[in-house]
Order: structure tokens, then C-alpha cells, then sequence
């Protein structure tokens, strides 16, 4: 063994490409064994650590076994021999150096075919989009190629099987999958004759959405149930106005909350975050009508005419009249205010005669329940709109 390393190590220099002919390329096929991953949603930055296969010939390090006791490999140090200059050109972290890789063992074979599997850490950028979250994926990118060396001089290639997942340490936050690895040549016009080759990894990462599902999207669809129940209490309850304010003061807890949840550095704004800026502004409309439809109840001004006609048109039909009339009014008849046919009308009150309070009151219960289906129509739409489709 130690007259094979020095008939091999006698004059190499691991600073020359290894090559017999500087006009032949070093051939480097890798491929990826992703082990842990950590993404930084905040910065839109992920953290990898993997192992990475590098295979490439070096014709310096080439022997006859039958020369050497029948070795036909040997373990060397990655520091005492060549090794191709890979970096990552979409780095994530400039202040640390991704070219080469961290020192470890080789295996050099008499046919002179050198194998080093070192454990790197690669950091690269990503595009974050939350418009999904808590349901968000994103998709990342990391960029594999010589740092100072054209495709002639040093080709980059991808194995057979481009990465492999044996092994993986599944995330508690995040949902890890590479979705594809390819090659990619480019020219520069500094440089016309010569190519760059590159080696894309494209990963999809996911959000494991089960806590934030039950912290954030239950209560944004009780709080919707509740917006609604403010509008089919009475107006004239004190528990409306209780509901109402408390349900305020629930959306208000909630943005802020989610304020400190969310990143800020998205393309798009989180769907959810909309929502509870829609539905705040929908609770402030309840609680308003709600203060509004006490005080016209309270009135005692003479019901303007247009009023009054409207009511009696809704009034005159079935439907507005379960849906209008209260148990005090139940003495009303289907047909006393309204002309009826077929019973004796004569003692009953008619439109124009019904009191003040009444027509207030009646008038106040067709905006509230006019209010409720608008409502209703508005998270319906609400919810098609901001809702993910996948």
C-alpha cells in the first residue's frame, strides 16, 4: 500500500485538472442523497444537508494491480487529490462557502475512477408564496455547477438514478419532496465558444397544516356563524349587542395574532389574513346596523310614506309575513292591514292607521333580514374567492 500511494503521490498535483490532454473534459456524474432539511419561511431560505455521490476519472491516479499486491482500490483523503470545483449558484447565505466540498474519504480505483460521497449543507433562495397559507407549498431551487471552469474543461452529468430519498429525516413542519433534476447548458457573450453546464434540483416544500388548520381556520368559520347569529338575534336584545361586540373584539384578536404568525416577505398576501380583513369589516357592519336598528325602533317620527308602502308590499304576502311579524303581532290577521278577502276586516287597524312603533319596528326587522342574506351572499363569495383550490 505504501509503495502504491507514493508511486501515485510522487509528483501529483492536486491542483492540476487531471487529465492527459488539457483539450479533454473531466466528466463528474453526481447525484443527491437529501438527509435533513430546514426551511427558514420568514427569510425564504432552505437549509439542506445531504449526502452527494461525485464520481470523475483521474487519469493521474491509474495503476496495474498486478504491479501492487492485486489492489484495485485505495482510500485517500479528498484534500491530497483533485476534486471538482461544485457550487451552488443560487446560494442562500453569501457569507458561507459553498464551492468544493468538506473534506472526507475517497475511493480511487486502479482504473483510475475516483468516488467521494462527502455529507454537504447547501443553502439556497426561495420565492415564498403564502397567498395558501396555512395550506402553502413552495418551490425551491438549487443551482449545481463549476465555479471557474467551462463545460469544456469540467462537464457535470447526472446519474442514472439523480437522487434518492433512502434515508430521509421527515420534518415535524415541513413536507419534503424533489420533484425534478435535470441539466441545463448555457452560453454567455463573454464567452461564445464555451459552454456552462448546470445541474437543477427543483424541491416542494409544504406546510404540515394540522395546528395552524385548528388555531386559525375554526375559529374564522365560528366567527363567521357568530357575524351571522348577530344578525338573527332582535335587534332590541341587549344579547345582540353583547354578541356583536364580543365578536369584534374576537376578529381583532385574531389579526393580531395572525400578524405575528405570518411572514412578511410573500409575493402574494395570505388568503386568511383577506378573510379576516373581509369578515372584520363584516362584524363592524353588524354591530353598527345592530346600534342603528335600536335607535329606529326608538323612533316616533310619522313613517314616511315610501316606508310605509314598502312595508305593506312585503307585508302582503306569505313569506314577509313569517318572516316579519313577531308573536305581538300575531293578532294581525293574513289580511287586516293588507285588504283581505273573505273575513271581517272592520275591527282590525289598517296601513295607514298602524302605529308609529309598529311600522318602525316592522321596517327594522326587513333591513335586518335583508342584511342577513346580503351577509350570507358575501361570505359565499368571500369563501369561493379566498379559499385554496387544491
Amino acid at each position: 500500500m505504501l509503495r502504491l500511494k507514493r508511486f501515485l503521490f510522487c509528483e501529483y498535483d492536486s491542483s492540476i485538472r487531471p487529465t492527459l490532454s488539457h483539450q479533454v473534459a473531466n466528466n463528474v456524474t453526481m447525484q443527491l442523497l437529501p438527509k435533513i432539511l430546514d426551511f427558514d419561511d420568514w427569510n425564504g431560505r432552505m437549509t439542506l444537508h445531504s449526502w452527494m455521490t461525485l464520481v470523475w476519472n483521474d487519469a493521474h491516479l491509474s495503476w496495474k494491480p498486478s504491479d501492487f499486491d492485486g489492489i484495485n482500490f485505495i482510500h485517500v483523503r479528498s484534500d491530497s487529490i483533485w476534486i471538482p470545483d461544485i457550487s451552488v449558484y443560487n446560494s442562500g447565505d453569501m457569507m458561507f462557502d459553498q464551492t468544493g466540498i468538506p473534506p472526507t474519504t475517497c475511493l480511487v480505483f486502479n482504473t483510475g475512477s475516483v468516488s467521494c460521497v462527502p455529507s454537504v449543507m447547501h443553502v439556497a433562495k426561495c420565492a415564498t408564496d403564502f397567498a395558501s397559507w396555512p395550506y402553502d407549498t413552495h418551490r425551491c431551487r438549487i443551482n449545481f455547477g463549476s465555479w471557474s471552469h467551462s463545460g469544456e474543461e469540467v462537464n457535470f452529468n447526472l446519474d442514472k438514478k439523480a437522487f434518492q430519498m433512502d434515508g430521509f429525516a421527515n420534518n415535524t413542519e415541513w413536507d419534503f419532496k424533489v420533484l425534478n433534476a435535470y441539466k441545463v447548458l448555457r452560453k454567455y457573450k463573454c464567452c461564445p465558444n464555451d459552454t456552462y453546464p448546470m445541474i437543477v434540483y427543483e424541491f416542494a416544500i409544504s406546510r404540515h397544516y394540522g395546528v395552524m388548520h385548528t388555531t386559525y381556520i375554526t375559529p374564522a368559520i365560528a366567527m363567521m356563524l357568530l357575524t351571522l347569529t348577530v344578525l338573527w338575534l332582535d335587534s332590541r336584545s341587549t344579547e345582540r349587542m353583547a354578541v356583536a361586540g364580543v365578536n369584534l373584539i374576537c376578529h381583532i384578536l385574531c389579526m393580531f395574532d395572525l400578524h405575528w404568525q405570518l411572514p412578511h416577505n410573500g409575493i402574494n398576501p395570505p388568503n386568511i389574513l383577506l378573510y379576516y380583513r373581509d369578515s372584520l369589516a363584516l362584524a363592524v357592519f353588524a354591530l353598527v346596523l345592530t346600534a342603528a336598528l335600536r335607535k329606529m325602533q326608538e323612533m316616533s317620527i310619522e313613517v314616511p310614506y315610501w316606508i310605509s308602502t314598502t312595508t305593506s308590499f312585503i307585508l302582503s304576502n306569505r313569506a314577509g309575513r313569517f318572516l316579519i311579524l313577531t308573536d305581538d303581532d300575531s293578532k294581525l290577521s293574513t289580511t287586516g292591514i293588507l285588504g283581505g278577502e273573505g273575513e271581517d276586516n272592520s275591527d282590525l287597524p289598517k296601513s295607514g292607521s298602524e302605529p308609529k312603533e309598529s311600522s318602525w319596528r316592522h321596517f327594522a326587522a326587513i333591513i335586518e333580514w335583508l342584511s342577513f342574506f346580503v351577509i350570507i351572499f358575501t361570505y359565499i363569495i368571500i369563501l369561493i374567492t379566498l379559499v385554496p383550490s387544491t
